[in-house]
């Protein structure tokens, strides 16, 4: 991807640099054997020439003349999307969709090639969100991206992974949804020439009362053009997994 918001961490003159990702602002500097990172989603003081002193540095100690680099992840949690409507898959039936997810900005240290990760920081400021019951649910993170039908944006932005979802209602009754969690801690990052995209999921609907089979494939969708890994999922798989995946209007309704 032609971008500097990945890769080497060019220093300037003054040993401090400082750009942004979506809406968090980020600032690093070098001294001896350390570096110094901090992030704000207040970009103001991103207008400045020289870096703040009061937003919150934290020091990392490494080795002198250490390398730091940024690479994109996946958030650490099940993401929750609402679709623009309330969308109904009839029996037998299924539905291709997409939406984006906003990356993580993980900084790497890299001396004599051997890589440890300092810090991640979301390049959005994301709210939490509880998915199912109290008994068996999941604390996930809600985006403010709407499940597309179709066709997936094809603007140019590298702060989001763009990620296509097919869904199957393999049961005998109406699949009616208001919201869907996605586990993209189980998700590849692939990058293309402008663009990063996940590897495909399937969901596939068993009923109200069963739990939800979930296939990742190893390979980003046909639409995404050539693409190469650049990010290993957080929980590998080795197989298949039944996963909890929707709210379904009638258990908010009644109906």
């Amino acid at each position: 991807m032609k971008s500097t918001t990945w890769g080497p961490v060019q220093l300037s003159d003054r040993r401090c640099v400082q750009w942004r990702v979506g809406s968090v602002g980020l600032w690093a500097r070098a001294f001896d054997d350390e570096w110094e990172i901090a992030s704000s989603y207040d970009t103001s003081d991103l207008n400045s020439q020289d870096c703040p002193e009061d937003v919150a540095w934290t020091r990392f100690v490494t080795v002198a003349n250490d390398g730091l680099f940024t690479q994109p992840a996946l958030p650490d949690r099940p993401v929750v999307i609402r679709p623009q409507s309330p969308i109904v898959i009839l029996p037998c039936r299924w539905g291709r969709f997409y939406f984006s997810v906003p990356l993580w900005v993980r900084f790497v240290s890299q001396p004599a090639g051997r890589s440890a990760t300092m810090v991640e920081i979301p390049s959005q400021n994301l709210s939490s969100t509880w998915f199912g019951d109290m008994a068996t649910g999941e604390l996930c993170y809600a985006i403010d991206s709407r499940l597309l039908r179709r066709q997936p944006s094809m603007d140019a932005n590298d702060a989001f992974g763009r990620c296509e979802l097919e869904v199957r209602n393999g049961s005998r009754e109406r699949l009616q949804f208001e919201r869907i969690s996605v586990h993209v801690e189980h998700m590849h990052l692939f990058e293309t020439e402008d663009k990063f995209w996940t590897n495909q999921l399937r969901v596939v609907f068993k009923g109200a009362d069963q739990v939800s089979q979930l296939t990742f494939l190893p390979h980003p969708p046909s639409v995404a053009g050539e693409a190469r890994i650049v990010c290993q999922p957080r929980v590998a798989l080795e197989k298949n997994i039944l996963k909890r995946s929707f709210n379904l209007i009638r258990e908010i309704t009644g109906i």
